[in-house]
């Protein structure tokens, strides 16, 4: 592309403007992998730990002990033995919430250094404020140069039905180089925090634009907003496009208005939604945000096959955001989150290609439709609203 002729979000100070929302320095990125769901994610995170010569560092808000994660503590287990220094970081709040509780003792049995994040006990009463910051990462480091994040769980809900898993829709990015260093970095972040149990006081790195294409770590957590920042930014600042596909649309005020202004100005914003939802009360409350969505313009697609689990954004379809960050209060406001922004036309382009090719599995909700649906339904969405700020 010609100098001068570049996408407005690829401009000088574009990136700039997001690498300072993010509160992260922009790295020059090449060789982008989008991964889409654990058909493709597993093998390759997989493949990547076997191949490791230094180092595997691995973070999960779930790691199950299914048949999922019976696999991955192998592969783990074996690079352990051959003399790779292994990390395992997992939530083991979130880990309990699947079938397969939790993967500790296979890990042990596999010789893997684990830490649980903040565990809670109910016979601990000084443990239970604990609950309000989970550690919702889902990062894969090896050898310090190569990262794998998005937001997929080590669980069969994420596992092709292939390998007898529920085929949950989820996406990831690989990246490889400086950007990955920077997943790294957070990681040893998360690993230190887990041990002493103490918030970490992060410096703000200085914004950078090393100019397009370009990655950054948009990384959140309790109180620092980064993500929302971010969100709001590409909202304002998008031209033509934003294609958004989350989990729970529980989205704080601010944003959810930028999604409506943006949409009035013209801008085509489309949401790709669960119709299935894991967290009923989650996708009751989201629903109450269609209406107002759906008068200003945007466009709301609900995904007909099992759970929708992604968290990305597609920005003119030159920026794209993939990680674990979801649209919701905990996400945006209380857990500790990971995410790439990739400011590439080319990642941008495919990011976007996914997107249409998964609304062909998704229903169009209509703005018509959508007013004449049942009191009954309107009453639910409105209750569970109550409950937002605990989604």
């Amino acid at each position: 592309m010609a100098p001068g002729n570049e996408p407005s979000l690829l401009q000088p100070g574009a990136v700039a403007a997001l690498s300072q929302r993010a509160v992260a320095p922009a790295r020059p990125v090449s060789d982008v992998v989008i991964l889409r769901d654990g058909e493709q994610a597993f093998p390759v995170m997989l493949e990547l730990i076997r191949s490791a010569s230094r180092s595997v560092w691995f973070e999960n808000f779930i790691f199950a002990g299914d048949a999922t994660g019976r696999r991955f503590a192998r592969a783990l287990g074996d690079a352990a033995r051959r003399g790779v220094e292994v990390r395992v970081l997992y939530d083991p709040v979130g880990t309990m919430m699947v079938k397969g509780g939790s993967i500790a003792r296979t890990l042990a049995a596999e010789g893997v250094t684990a830490r649980p994040f903040r565990p809670v006990s109910l016979l601990m009463p000084w443990t239970w404020s604990r609950l309000r910051h989970r550690d919702h990462r889902k990062t894969l480091v090896v050898d310090g140069d190569t990262a794998v994040v998005g937001g997929l769980c080590i669980s069969d809900n994420w596992a092709s039905h292939a390998d007898g898993g529920r085929n949950w829709r989820d996406t990831a990015l690989q990246v490889r180089g400086a950007v990955a260093a920077d997943v790294a970095a957070a990681f040893t972040s998360m690993w230190h925090l887990a041990q002493d149990d103490r918030v970490p006081q992060q410096a703000a790195l200085p914004a950078s634009d090393p100019g397009a294409p370009c990655g950054m770590v948009a990384a959140d957590y309790p109180g620092a907003h980064h993500v929302a920042g971010v969100y709001l930014w590409l909202a304002e600042n998008a031209r033509e496009s934003l294609e958004i596909t989350d989990a729970y649309l529980v989205t704080p005020e601010p944003v959810v208005a930028a999604f409506e202004a943006a949409a009035r100005r013209g801008v085509r914003v489309t949401f790709l939604l669960p119709g299935n939802n894991n967290h009923p009360f989650a996708a009751a409350s989201a629903r109450c945000r269609y209406e107002r969505l759906l008068h200003a313009g945007a466009r709301i697609h609900e995904w007909r096959g099992m759970m929708v689990h992604a968290k990305t954004v597609v920005a003119d379809r030159v920026v794209a955001l993939v990680g674990s960050s979801n649209l919701d209060p905990l996400s945006m406001t209380r857990n500790y989150e990971l995410n790439l922004l990739v400011a590439d036309a080319v990642t941008g382009e495919a990011m976007s290609r996914m997107f249409a090719r998964d609304l062909h599995g998704a229903r169009e909700i209509r703005l018509e439709e959508w007013a004449r649906r049942p009191m009954w339904q309107k009453a639910a969405e409105s209750a569970a609203r109550i409950f937002d700020g605990n989604l």
